[in-house]
């Protein structure tokens, strides 16, 4: 039995479309990269080809900073991003169309700096691609050297103890002040002191002059009788 012509024609016309590039392949992800997770600092030289990106994640207490040093060593300006985890959740999603962020330096070949004022997680994101308006837009692959190092702010965190240690004092201060005045509302006002009259007077009263006293009566003289 004979292939109709009809579908000879359409697989014919599904090859010639294939080799001529008229059905694309499936679509691959627009921007791939790679994230790593830094403990106190980290160097190294990256190689970015178009559209990737490599992230470093820090967790950061408070007084934390993080001080970066990046240069393209070879090729166009790049971006660099500074963003929270859903940031970077986002920012990896390809039909995200914007992510949260806390700093974007963009269009540059060369990033140094300290970055603070946030805790938990923090990730510097070194970016070759064009996911976002005003960025660099990559021409082709880059080499990247990047110097990042997590440390303590000694002034802020001399600052912050002092202030934890006047609000405990304060804290401190306050509870005996209330300990005081409920353990005197507990005990009750003392017991009246009973009346026993004015007190003794220390001055006496002035005395009235005794009278003269009589001379003493002898023996009458003699011969009287």
């Amino acid at each position: 039995m004979a292939r109709p012509r009809g579908a000879v024609g359409v697989f014919l016309c599904i090859l010639l479309g294939l080799a001529l590039g008229l059905f694309p392949a499936p679509a691959t992800a627009h921007h791939q990269g790679t994230v790593k997770a830094v403990d106190v600092s980290i160097s190294e030289t990256v190689p970015l080809p178009v559209n990737n990106w490599t992230a470093y994640t820090f967790s950061l207490n408070l007084g934390d900073e993080i001080k970066y040093e990046i240069h393209v060593t070879n090729g166009t300006a790049i971006d660099v991003y500074f963003v929270p985890p859903d940031g970077l959740q986002a920012y990896a999603n390809d039909t995200a169309l914007q992510f949260r962020l806390f700093l974007d330096i963009v269009n540059l070949r060369d990033f140094s700096g300290h970055f603070g004022g946030q805790t938990g997680s923090v990730s510097v994101i070194v970016d070759n691609t064009d996911v976002t308006q005003g960025g660099a837009t990559p021409t082709g692959p880059v080499t990247v050297s990047v110097h990042l190092e997590k440390s303590s702010s000694l002034f802020l965190s001399g600052v912050i103890l002092i202030l934890c240690g006047i609000a405990f004092l304060a804290v401190a201060i306050a509870m005996v002040f209330i300990l005081r005045r409920r353990r005197k509302a507990a005990e009750g006002p003392p017991p009246p002191v009973p009346y026993s009259g004015p007190p003794p007077s220390t001055h006496e009263a002035p005395r009235a002059p005794s009278p003269p006293e009589s001379p003493a009566e002898g023996p009458p003289p003699p011969g009287t009788g």
